[in-house]
């Protein structure tokens, strides 16, 4: 019988208690400190020895892409229902202040988006896919006269990194304190506000 058609073992009751506890402390380290996060601080959050995070997860990015995989299908979740919102504007209010708000929660996230050095390929693919519907709502605030003319996905996605940045600033000392930047920038945003 070859390798390949060898069924995989079960993972022994101490292996499966030790991934949890990797997934759960990579999940709070990377939430908390980002995706810079050195993966021996990961292992001696949850007991473990650095070996044992690379027989659950061979790579870093591996690591990164479970943790936050979650957080990428909610994500996803909010474009795709604010896209469909019977009003394009309050649906592009909705994915922003939803999508902040996920920001603010998950650092990994802010992280992947603001630095492709850093993003994985399920980030890269996810940041992709959701281009893509976004740049139909904007599509769609244009027809209603809601939004700026001449306002791309380039122009959102450059404000949600800066809010994003003042995000990273603040939130630990204000948390929440990013919502009036929003404002300030939605009413730049809006077509015939000034």
């Amino acid at each position: 019988m070859s390798a390949e058609s060898t069924p995989a073992r079960p993972l022994r009751r101490d292996a499966v208690d030790n991934r949890r506890r990797l997934l759960h402390a990579a999940t709070q380290a990377f939430a908390e400190k980002g995706l810079a996060l050195d993966v021996r601080d990961i292992a001696k959050r949850a007991g473990v020895g650095i070996g044992t995070i690379y027989r659950h997860f061979a790579t870093k990015e591996i690591l990164i892409d479970a943790v936050v995989d979650e957080a990428l299908d909610r994500w996803a979740k909010t474009v795709r229902e604010s896209a469909l919102a019977s009003d394009p504007w309050e649906g592009f209010v909705r994915f922003m202040e939803q999508s902040l708000d996920l920001l603010a929660e998950h650092r990994a996230l802010l992280d992947g988006l603001t630095d492709p050095r850093i993003a994985t390929p399920r980030i890269q693919q996810c940041q992709a896919e959701l281009r893509i519907v976004l740049a139909g709502l904007i599509e769609r605030m244009q027809a209603a006269g809601a939004i700026r003319a001449g306002t791309t996905v380039d122009d959102v996605s450059l404000l949600m990194i800066g809010l994003g940045r003042i995000i990273q600033v603040t939130e630990d000392q204000a948390p929440g304190s990013w919502r009036r930047q929003l404002d300030i920038m939605l009413a730049g945003l809006r077509a015939g506000d000034r």
